[in-house]
């Protein structure tokens, strides 16, 4: 048993690996687009865009020419087909975020429950999707400004990175003017060659402004805010991309499956689903566990007590839901 556990935790952890290492990639790609005193601004900062199915959907539907390296997409939708939706749980780095949020909220287990639990609003991310694609085909391109990519790096370029700057500036100026300290001991003789490093490598000397940067600041700060509401709440219930995934990823040959007979109904992988993928639901019920909204973390079997879940390989058929 002790060694099941160990198997379990060990998913769990190279999920959260993953999407560490995707996360931290995002922030260094979206930094090379920063102007720097030495005007170094290389490196494939398009990689995650490269990924994205809907960009490329967006672009054929719009009837422009599709760069050769958006082809790359077509592995993401060709993973999602066989293994689900997967690359929300462990690749997207604006699901982290929405995840890093989640993972604040604490409360009993009731109301967990009550913010875990599938709700039928998430079919939302559909409708989402299918008025981007109908705007698209009339001319009327939004799919940038939903797009889970677009939106984290137009959130960062004009109002986040903006805002830390200018910060940055204004604070370490402050301690240079005041050079506060104890005696002889000053601040600034640490400060200033922090200051240095950061001026080489992160902060830029005059950062552009933006006319509705805060704008876009509040409602990135608002949209990580709701999943101390709901769990991960862009993701279920907005995000256009998850729901292009869930559709492709709806039979993947990775299945979660329930041990009826183990399983003592206690809900904690409810709780612990940031998806709403009813975890708990019988196999052969029409509440059972929704593949489509299943984002494959690991999470609802590394907390069962009774080790009443588990992932298998299964050919989906109408038998085996």
């Amino acid at each position: 048993m002790a060694r099941s556990i160990r198997k379990i935790n060990g998913m769990v952890w190279l999920r959260r690996c993953i999407q560490t290492l995707c996360l931290l990639l995002f922030f260094y790609l979206f930094l090379q687009t920063a102007y720097h005193p030495i005007n170094r601004t290389g490196g494939p900062v398009a990689f995650f865009f490269e990924l994205d199915p809907l960009v490329l959907l967006a672009i054929w539907l719009a009837g422009a020419a599709i760069p050769l390296a958006l082809f790359l997409s077509l592995g993401t939708l060709g993973v999602s087909v066989l293994f689900g939706r997967w690359f929300c749980g462990w690749i997207c780095p604006f699901g982290t975020l929405h995840q890093m949020m989640t993972q604040l909220r604490g409360g009993s287990l009731k109301s967990r429950l009550k913010r875990a639990a599938y709700s039928p609003r998430q079919r939302w991310k559909y409708l989402v999707l299918i008025g981007l694609l109908a705007g698209t085909l009339t001319g009327l391109n939004l799919i940038g400004w939903f797009d889970p990519f677009s939106l984290l790096y137009r959130s960062l370029a004009t109002a986040v990175f903006p805002a830390l700057n200018s910060g940055s500036h204004a604070l370490f100026a402050w301690l240079y003017e005041g050079d506060p300290g104890v005696g002889s001991v000053k601040i600034t003789s640490v400060s200033e060659p922090v200051y240095e490093v950061l001026r080489k490598y992160l902060l830029v000397e005059e950062p552009p402004q933006y006319t509705w940067g805060i704008l876009i600041g509040i409602l990135f700060v608002g949209l990580l805010a709701l999943n101390l509401w709901r769990n991960r709440f862009w993701c279920r219930y907005v995000c256009p991309l998850g729901a292009l995934l869930g559709l492709v990823g709806k039979n993947p040959i990775l299945r979660l499956k329930k041990d009826n007979d183990a399983c003592n109904d206690c809900r904690i992988c409810v709780a612990a689903c940031p998806a709403g993928a009813n975890p708990d639901g019988p196999s052969d019920r029409s509440d059972a566990w929704k593949p489509a909204e299943c984002f494959f973390c690991w999470n609802c079997e590394a907390v069962c007590p009774k080790q009443a879940l588990s992932f298998e390989f299964a050919v989906p058929s109408r038998g085996n839901p």
